[in-house]
């Protein structure tokens, strides 16, 4: 994915690259906001099942298009990361029997 994502934003050439890692953030936060707007309207804002819809499926990727950008113009190997952090998840579950970090 992360292949695809550096290979699209290098041919079309619509914004700076590497995009500025602040810019880059607060677009992230953007995507991630209409993310949740997604999830509030599904479920009337919590009063009923959510139901993932095509609006929330296009929200996500417009999220992990952005967190791939943010890797690829910072030079982070995104799967590596996710090994970290899935790594960093299974010891607290063996030493703690929890993902928090309960710091």
């Amino acid at each position: 994915m992360q292949d695809r994502v550096k290979k699209f934003n290098k041919n079309k050439g619509v914004h700076e690259i590497p995009m500025p890692v602040n810019a880059r953030l607060l677009d992230i936060s953007s995507e991630l906001g209409e993310l949740n707007k997604e999830y509030l309207k599904s479920s009337s804002y919590g009063t009923k099942n959510f139901m993932v819809s095509e609006n929330f499926k296009m929200e996500f990727g417009d999220v992990l298009y952005s967190l791939l950008s943010l890797a690829n113009e910072t030079n982070i190997d995104a799967n590596e990361c996710l090994d970290m952090a899935l790594n960093k998840y299974h010891d607290r579950i063996k030493n703690k029997k929890s993902m928090g970090s309960n710091n």
